[in-house]
């Protein structure tokens, strides 16, 4: 129950830091799908999905690099003894619906 209410403080505030102190303008283009904390709240992957596809390597590469910085601003900005390491994971959930719906009307026109 804490692990989610954490997740959902953390969630708003990742979202927080990227728009207004991130100025990699690649960055800007994420938006957090999903945030799993541990129960330990000693790790939270954070699932992000873009909208530049073509550079959604680079885009997990750039946040987890910038992690420590994101981690350092969670701690100025919420009042938690302990603010868990940051994985960003690109969520490719979006990607699989996408072509499951792709599929589905290509069956639909074939009928």
């Amino acid at each position: 129950m804490r692990d989610r209410r954490v997740g959902e403080l953390l969630r708003t505030e990742i979202m927080d830091v990227l728009l207004k102190e991130i100025k990699d303008p690649k960055i800007k283009d994420v938006v957090i799908t999903k945030l799993d904390v541990t129960k330990d709240l000693s790790i939270a992957k954070v699932y992000f999905s873009t909208y530049n596809k073509s550079a959604k390597a680079g885009i997990e590469n750039g946040l987890n690099r910038s992690a420590g910085f994101i981690r350092h601003c969670i701690l100025k900005g919420l009042r938690l003894r302990k603010v868990p390491t940051l994985r960003f994971i690109y969520d490719d959930s979006g990607d699989y619906g996408q072509k499951i719906d792709t599929l589905l009307k290509d069956i639909n026109q074939e009928q």
